[in-house]
């Protein structure tokens, strides 16, 4: 435990000093916040852009992260040289999804400030805002293992989080796009940030999503060994 709070503590000191890391972990609830306070005389306008920026948030914010931080400390070097101080893999794999975890729940409960919320609500939002961030995370970890440098990483992780956090708000606006987006992990937890709360679909799409991806990084872990 102790390795894992001294990486922790270094995840943190590295990332407030990497601009564009920040700048992805608030763009989200400052936007939502903006177009909130800019549309205060609209109805409901809240009820529209909470829950549509944070399940971008939640799916878009942790796995850029995560892939950006593990392709950068890989090409580096960083790795090698925690591996070759006694740090094994599997710690500095599970600091970096802790770190990203925390990160992204303390951002995220910014969108709680922004409308009056019930205690149910509350808790509804941060178990999905946590599960969402945890499948995004996973997916960024993947990425991170199986790109060769930071500049493949991003190629690779800002589509496929674009895809997970743009089909949610497409699909209001197109039916098949909707269908589509209910198979999604982010496009189920939009519900819950709606207020619609947790149904059987959102956890098997959920936890279906979470057990898979988890079974690709254990694979993507075994042939690239952080390498």
């Amino acid at each position: 435990m102790k390795t894992i709070a001294a990486l922790l503590i270094k995840q943190c000191k590295d990332s407030l000093h990497n601009l564009p890391s920040l700048m992805i972990l608030i763009i989200y609830p400052a936007v939502a916040f903006i177009m909130s306070t800019a549309m205060q005389g609209e109805e409901k306008m809240g009820d529209i852009f909470i829950p549509m920026f944070a399940a971008m948030h939640c799916s878009f914010a942790p796995l850029v992260i995560s892939s950006n931080i593990l392709s950068e400390e890989k090409e580096k070097g960083t790795l090698r040289s925690l591996v070759m101080a006694g740090v094994s893999r599997i710690q500095y794999l599970v600091s970096l999804f802790i770190f990203v975890l925390i990160a992204v729940m303390l951002t995220g409960s910014a969108f709680l400030l922004m409308k009056p919320v019930t205690s149910f609500y509350a808790e509804a939002f941060a178990a999905a805002m946590l599960l969402g961030s945890a499948v995004s995370a996973v997916i960024g970890m993947c990425i991170g293992l199986y790109s060769k440098n930071v500049t493949a990483a991003n190629g690779i992780a800002v589509p496929v989080g674009l895809v997970f956090a743009l089909l949610p708000m497409l699909g209001q606006f197109n039916s098949s796009l909707s269908k589509a987006a209910e198979f999604t992990y982010s496009g189920q937890l939009r519900t819950v940030f709606e207020g619609g709360g947790f149904t059987t679909q959102t956890w098997l799409v959920s936890v279906a999503y979470l057990a898979a991806l988890s079974f690709l990084l254990v694979i993507l872990f075994r042939r690239k060994r952080l390498e």
